[in-house]
Protein backbone atom coordinates (compact mmCIF):
# COMPACT_ATOMS: atom_id res chain seq x y z
CA UNK A 1 0.00 0.00 0.00
CA UNK A 2 3.08 2.29 1.18
CA UNK A 3 4.56 1.76 -2.27
CA UNK A 4 1.51 2.27 -4.74
CA UNK A 5 0.96 5.72 -2.61
CA UNK A 6 4.91 6.76 -2.62
CA UNK A 7 4.19 5.94 -6.99
CA UNK A 8 1.19 7.69 -7.18
CA UNK A 9 3.21 10.87 -5.47
CA UNK A 10 6.10 10.72 -7.23
CA UNK A 11 3.74 10.50 -10.78
CA UNK A 12 1.91 13.16 -9.58
CA UNK A 13 4.93 15.62 -8.65
CA UNK A 14 5.94 14.77 -11.73
CA UNK A 15 3.38 16.17 -13.46
CA UNK A 16 2.43 18.83 -11.50
CA UNK A 17 5.14 21.71 -11.11
CA UNK A 18 3.36 23.73 -8.16
CA UNK A 19 0.90 22.90 -6.30
CA UNK A 20 -1.42 23.03 -3.21
CA UNK A 21 -1.86 20.39 -0.75
CA UNK A 22 -5.46 19.66 -1.01
CA UNK A 23 -4.99 19.10 -4.60
CA UNK A 24 -2.17 16.73 -3.64
CA UNK A 25 -4.36 14.97 -0.97
CA UNK A 26 -7.38 14.50 -4.00
CA UNK A 27 -4.86 13.14 -6.00
CA UNK A 28 -4.07 10.46 -2.95
CA UNK A 29 -7.53 9.71 -2.10
CA UNK A 30 -7.07 10.85 0.96
CA UNK A 31 -8.79 14.07 3.50
CA UNK A 32 -6.29 17.01 3.19
CA UNK A 33 -5.44 17.17 6.43
CA UNK A 34 -4.38 13.31 7.29
CA UNK A 35 -1.28 12.42 8.59
CA UNK A 36 0.53 9.69 5.64
CA UNK A 37 -0.69 13.27 3.58
CA UNK A 38 1.68 15.07 6.33
CA UNK A 39 4.03 12.76 6.38
CA UNK A 40 4.44 12.14 2.72
CA UNK A 41 4.85 16.01 2.00
CA UNK A 42 7.45 16.71 4.79
CA UNK A 43 9.24 13.12 3.37
CA UNK A 44 9.86 14.80 0.04
CA UNK A 45 10.51 18.29 1.71
CA UNK A 46 13.37 16.58 3.23
CA UNK A 47 15.03 14.70 0.24
CA UNK A 48 15.02 18.00 -1.69
CA UNK A 49 12.29 16.64 -4.09
CA UNK A 50 9.78 19.21 -2.95
CA UNK A 51 10.34 22.77 -1.81
CA UNK A 52 7.71 24.60 0.36
CA UNK A 53 6.81 28.06 -1.14
CA UNK A 54 4.47 28.57 1.74
CA UNK A 55 2.18 27.01 3.85
CA UNK A 56 0.27 24.50 1.88
CA UNK A 57 1.89 25.13 -1.41
CA UNK A 58 4.61 23.54 -3.29
CA UNK A 59 7.17 22.99 -5.84
CA UNK A 60 8.25 20.02 -7.29
CA UNK A 61 11.74 20.29 -7.82
CA UNK A 62 13.27 18.83 -11.41
CA UNK A 63 14.39 15.25 -10.53
CA UNK A 64 18.02 14.64 -10.76
CA UNK A 65 17.70 11.11 -12.86
CA UNK A 66 15.61 13.30 -15.30
CA UNK A 67 17.04 16.23 -16.15
CA UNK A 68 15.45 19.46 -18.23
CA UNK A 69 12.84 21.12 -16.41
CA UNK A 70 13.58 24.52 -16.39
CA UNK A 71 12.37 26.77 -13.73
CA UNK A 72 8.79 27.90 -13.34
CA UNK A 73 8.08 31.43 -13.99
CA UNK A 74 6.94 33.45 -10.73
CA UNK A 75 3.17 34.26 -11.95
CA UNK A 76 2.85 30.33 -12.10
CA UNK A 77 3.99 29.78 -8.67
CA UNK A 78 2.30 32.55 -7.33
CA UNK A 79 -1.31 31.21 -9.09
CA UNK A 80 -1.63 28.51 -6.81
CA UNK A 81 -1.16 30.73 -3.39
CA UNK A 82 -4.46 30.88 -3.42
CA UNK A 83 -7.36 28.28 -4.50
CA UNK A 84 -9.54 31.19 -5.79
CA UNK A 85 -6.74 32.86 -6.75
CA UNK A 86 -6.69 34.71 -10.27
CA UNK A 87 -4.06 36.60 -12.10
CA UNK A 88 -4.49 40.39 -12.96
CA UNK A 89 -3.52 43.77 -13.61
CA UNK A 90 0.03 43.72 -14.42
CA UNK A 91 0.31 40.21 -14.03
CA UNK A 92 -2.61 40.14 -16.61
CA UNK A 93 -0.40 42.24 -19.07
CA UNK A 94 2.49 40.50 -19.21
CA UNK A 95 0.41 37.34 -19.69
CA UNK A 96 -1.02 38.82 -23.36
CA UNK A 97 2.58 39.94 -24.13
CA UNK A 98 2.17 43.81 -23.05
CA UNK A 99 4.66 43.76 -20.48
CA UNK A 100 7.10 47.17 -21.09
CA UNK A 101 9.41 47.17 -18.75
CA UNK A 102 11.91 44.37 -17.95
CA UNK A 103 12.50 43.59 -14.23
CA UNK A 104 9.15 43.90 -12.38
CA UNK A 105 9.39 41.73 -9.35
CA UNK A 106 5.66 41.89 -7.96
CA UNK A 107 3.18 39.92 -9.09
CA UNK A 108 -0.65 40.36 -8.35
CA UNK A 109 -3.48 37.93 -7.84
CA UNK A 110 -6.89 38.74 -7.28
CA UNK A 111 -8.58 36.70 -4.14
CA UNK A 112 -11.60 37.00 -1.57
CA UNK A 113 -8.76 36.22 1.00
CA UNK A 114 -7.15 38.98 2.93
CA UNK A 115 -5.52 41.40 1.03
CA UNK A 116 -1.79 42.46 1.18
CA UNK A 117 1.81 41.38 0.15
CA UNK A 118 3.77 38.09 0.66
CA UNK A 119 7.13 37.73 0.14
CA UNK A 120 8.00 34.92 -2.32
CA UNK A 121 11.19 33.27 -3.44
CA UNK A 122 10.62 35.25 -6.57
CA UNK A 123 10.42 38.52 -5.36
CA UNK A 124 6.90 40.13 -3.73
CA UNK A 125 3.49 38.85 -4.25
CA UNK A 126 0.36 41.59 -4.06
CA UNK A 127 -3.55 40.04 -3.09
CA UNK A 128 -5.85 42.22 -4.14
CA UNK A 129 -9.87 41.67 -3.29
CA UNK A 130 -11.81 41.55 -6.07
CA UNK A 131 -14.13 45.02 -6.57
CA UNK A 132 -17.42 45.12 -4.25
CA UNK A 133 -19.54 45.54 -7.34
CA UNK A 134 -18.57 41.90 -8.41
CA UNK A 135 -18.78 40.23 -4.77
CA UNK A 136 -22.34 41.76 -4.37
CA UNK A 137 -23.26 40.40 -7.88
CA UNK A 138 -21.52 37.26 -7.65
CA UNK A 139 -19.47 37.69 -10.39
CA UNK A 140 -16.12 37.38 -8.94
CA UNK A 141 -15.60 35.31 -11.64
CA UNK A 142 -16.41 38.10 -14.50
CA UNK A 143 -14.19 38.13 -17.37
CA UNK A 144 -11.37 35.40 -16.46
CA UNK A 145 -9.99 33.23 -18.68
CA UNK A 146 -7.64 29.90 -18.40
CA UNK A 147 -3.98 30.58 -19.75
CA UNK A 148 -1.25 27.87 -20.23
CA UNK A 149 2.07 29.44 -19.54
CA UNK A 150 4.70 27.19 -19.62
CA UNK A 151 2.46 24.13 -20.42
CA UNK A 152 0.61 24.94 -16.71
CA UNK A 153 -2.97 26.03 -16.38
CA UNK A 154 -3.66 29.37 -14.62
CA UNK A 155 -6.91 31.55 -14.68
CA UNK A 156 -6.52 35.32 -15.71
CA UNK A 157 -8.33 38.48 -16.12
CA UNK A 158 -9.16 38.72 -20.12
CA UNK A 159 -7.46 41.53 -21.26
CA UNK A 160 -11.01 43.81 -21.75
CA UNK A 161 -11.56 43.02 -17.94
CA UNK A 162 -7.52 44.07 -17.46
CA UNK A 163 -7.26 47.20 -19.57
CA UNK A 164 -10.20 48.62 -17.08
CA UNK A 165 -8.45 47.48 -14.38
CA UNK A 166 -5.04 49.08 -14.67
CA UNK A 167 -6.71 51.90 -16.24
CA UNK A 168 -8.97 52.32 -12.34
CA UNK A 169 -5.94 51.30 -10.48
CA UNK A 170 -2.97 51.59 -12.00
CA UNK A 171 -1.03 51.99 -8.66
CA UNK A 172 -1.65 48.35 -8.54
CA UNK A 173 -0.09 47.71 -11.77
CA UNK A 174 3.49 48.89 -11.23
CA UNK A 175 2.63 52.67 -11.98
CA UNK A 176 1.03 55.12 -14.65
CA UNK A 177 3.93 54.96 -17.35
CA UNK A 178 4.11 51.58 -17.18
CA UNK A 179 0.53 51.15 -17.48
CA UNK A 180 0.50 53.37 -20.45
CA UNK A 181 3.29 52.30 -22.48
CA UNK A 182 2.28 48.67 -22.11
CA UNK A 183 -0.97 49.28 -22.71
CA UNK A 184 0.02 51.44 -26.24
CA UNK A 185 1.24 47.77 -27.52
CA UNK A 186 -2.17 46.26 -27.71
CA UNK A 187 -3.40 47.17 -30.70
CA UNK A 188 -0.05 45.20 -32.06
CA UNK A 189 -0.03 42.44 -30.29
CA UNK A 190 -3.88 41.56 -29.61
CA UNK A 191 -5.30 38.61 -31.85
CA UNK A 192 -8.83 39.31 -30.53
CA UNK A 193 -10.68 41.86 -28.70
CA UNK A 194 -13.95 42.76 -27.94
CA UNK A 195 -14.97 46.42 -27.03
CA UNK A 196 -18.44 45.19 -25.78
CA UNK A 197 -17.02 43.32 -23.16
CA UNK A 198 -15.05 46.40 -22.17
CA UNK A 199 -18.57 48.15 -21.65
CA UNK A 200 -20.26 44.99 -19.67
CA UNK A 201 -17.00 45.16 -17.28
CA UNK A 202 -17.78 49.32 -16.74
CA UNK A 203 -20.93 49.00 -16.54
CA UNK A 204 -20.91 46.29 -13.98
CA UNK A 205 -18.55 47.70 -11.78
CA UNK A 206 -21.18 51.15 -12.09
CA UNK A 207 -18.49 54.02 -11.89
CA UNK A 208 -19.68 56.90 -13.76
CA UNK A 209 -16.21 58.33 -14.32
CA UNK A 210 -14.15 55.28 -14.32
CA UNK A 211 -16.57 55.09 -17.84
CA UNK A 212 -14.79 58.38 -18.61
CA UNK A 213 -11.43 57.51 -18.55
CA UNK A 214 -12.27 54.14 -20.36
CA UNK A 215 -13.71 55.73 -23.13
CA UNK A 216 -10.80 58.24 -23.72
CA UNK A 217 -8.64 55.39 -24.19
CA UNK A 218 -10.88 53.20 -26.38
CA UNK A 219 -11.27 56.20 -28.44
CA UNK A 220 -7.88 57.19 -28.97
CA UNK A 221 -7.63 53.77 -30.23
CA UNK A 222 -11.07 53.29 -31.83
CA UNK A 223 -9.37 52.70 -35.78
CA UNK A 224 -7.04 49.76 -34.60
CA UNK A 225 -8.86 48.09 -32.69
CA UNK A 226 -12.41 48.76 -34.28
CA UNK A 227 -14.18 50.11 -31.59
CA UNK A 228 -17.84 50.78 -32.78
CA UNK A 229 -19.57 53.53 -31.92
CA UNK A 230 -22.44 51.85 -30.21
CA UNK A 231 -19.61 50.48 -27.37
CA UNK A 232 -18.84 54.67 -27.06
CA UNK A 233 -22.26 55.53 -26.88
CA UNK A 234 -22.97 53.28 -23.62
CA UNK A 235 -19.55 54.22 -22.01
CA UNK A 236 -20.99 58.17 -22.52
CA UNK A 237 -24.39 57.14 -21.12
CA UNK A 238 -22.35 56.60 -18.02
CA UNK A 239 -20.49 59.62 -17.37
CA UNK A 240 -21.45 61.97 -14.02
CA UNK A 241 -22.46 65.53 -14.40
CA UNK A 242 -18.62 66.42 -13.37
CA UNK A 243 -14.74 66.25 -14.54
CA UNK A 244 -12.47 64.25 -12.68
CA UNK A 245 -9.11 63.14 -12.03
CA UNK A 246 -6.88 59.70 -13.56
CA UNK A 247 -3.91 57.94 -13.73
CA UNK A 248 -2.35 60.31 -11.26
CA UNK A 249 -3.53 63.63 -12.73
CA UNK A 250 -3.11 66.73 -10.76
CA UNK A 251 -4.20 69.78 -11.20
CA UNK A 252 -1.43 71.99 -13.03
CA UNK A 253 -0.39 69.17 -14.56
CA UNK A 254 -3.47 67.56 -16.37
CA UNK A 255 -5.74 68.25 -19.35
CA UNK A 256 -9.14 68.52 -19.52
CA UNK A 257 -10.45 65.91 -22.16
CA UNK A 258 -13.80 67.37 -22.47
CA UNK A 259 -15.71 65.08 -24.21
CA UNK A 260 -14.71 62.42 -22.03
CA UNK A 261 -14.75 64.96 -18.87
CA UNK A 262 -11.72 63.36 -17.20
CA UNK A 263 -8.16 65.26 -16.83
CA UNK A 264 -4.73 62.97 -17.97
CA UNK A 265 -1.54 63.99 -17.13
CA UNK A 266 -0.68 66.25 -20.05
CA UNK A 267 2.26 63.82 -21.24
CA UNK A 268 -0.40 61.18 -21.68
CA UNK A 269 -3.25 62.64 -23.43
CA UNK A 270 -2.76 61.24 -27.13
CA UNK A 271 -1.84 57.27 -25.77
CA UNK A 272 -0.52 56.59 -29.00
CA UNK A 273 2.32 58.56 -29.43
CA UNK A 274 4.52 58.52 -26.81
CA UNK A 275 7.02 60.60 -26.49
CA UNK A 276 6.30 63.14 -28.95
CA UNK A 277 5.58 66.89 -27.63
CA UNK A 278 2.30 68.45 -28.46
CA UNK A 279 2.93 70.50 -31.60
CA UNK A 280 4.18 66.76 -33.11
CA UNK A 281 0.90 64.92 -32.61
CA UNK A 282 -0.43 63.47 -35.18
CA UNK A 283 -3.65 62.67 -33.93
CA UNK A 284 -6.94 65.11 -32.64
CA UNK A 285 -6.15 67.30 -30.51
CA UNK A 286 -8.51 67.17 -27.27
CA UNK A 287 -10.49 70.98 -26.64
Amino acid sequence: MATKLQERATAFMDANPVFRRDEFATAMDLPGDSAPVGRLLRKHVASERLTRLRRGVYASLPNRSAPGRMSLPDYVLASRYRPDGVLGYHTGLRLFGMQYSVFISEVQVISNGPAGFAKTPFGRCRFVKPHRALVDAGKTDFLTVRKEPAGIPVRVTAFERTLVDVLHRPGRSCGRDEVIDALATAPYILRSFDPGKVADYVELLGIRSLAGVVGWWLESWRSELDVPEPVLDRLRAMLPDWNSYWLRARPGRATLVRPWRVYVPTDDVDPTCQGFPPHEWPRRQWQ
